[in-house]
């Protein structure tokens, strides 16, 4: 009788355990769970591509966002420091805390390493400076013992030779100077035909 009378105890005791377990599993957890997570609560990420990061930063943390630059890349026909790319991207509903990955555009002007192109085919060479983002305007023919080979590049404003192994901005306009065994030829016939019109 006793033993039976236990069980009995056990078991409503077990099932008062049950009943706890499955409702604090059921009824209160989630609730807690979304307290804890913000799960109810929703921000909606605004659109800033386009705008300088300042402002994007602030408009992200004026509704809970934190902004974060992933990268600066050099993009043409962007202002310095304007936001190219965002992630998430604008108008979506996310947790708030949620971090917004930025890529920006340089605040700098790209530079790129001068290439050795000397006794390159001008050709050749022009392309492989038009590869590098650097703007060969004209070419200057000199006197030299090969035809079409190039013998120096120099800036177009400053005339200075542009040296290899230097940084210099990408857009730079460049002169590229290309032997020719005919200019010299063609200086001496100029020459001769200011001569004789003195």
């Amino acid at each position: 009788m006793k033993i039976k009378h236990s069980i009995i105890i056990i078991s409503v005791n077990l099932l008062i355990m049950l009943l706890i377990v499955l409702g604090v599993t059921f009824l209160w957890l989630p609730g807690w769970l979304n307290d804890i997570t913000g799960h109810n609560e929703k921000a909606i990420v605004p659109e800033v591509v386009g705008k300088t990061v300042d402002v994007a930063t602030a408009e992200l943390e004026a509704v809970g966002l934190r902004p974060m630059v992933i990268d600066t890349i050099y993009g043409d026909g962007c202002q310095p420091g304007e936001v190219i790319e965002q992630l998430p991207e604008g108008n979506l509903p996310v947790k708030p805390n949620r971090i917004v990955y930025l890529t920006i555009n340089a605040f700098d002007v790209q530079k790129v390493l001068f290439p050795d192109v000397i006794q390159w085919s001008s050709r050749q060479a022009i392309s492989h400076l038009r590869e590098l983002k650097l703007i060969a305007d004209s070419v200057k023919y000199e006197p030299y013992e090969f035809d079409d080979l190039v013998l120096s590049v120099t800036h177009l404003e400053t005339g200075e030779e542009m040296n290899i192994g230097e940084l210099y901005p990408i857009r730079t306009h460049l002169v590229v100077h290309v032997g020719s065994t005919t200019a010299d030829l063609e200086v001496k016939n100029d020459s001769t035909e200011n001569s004789f019109f003195e």
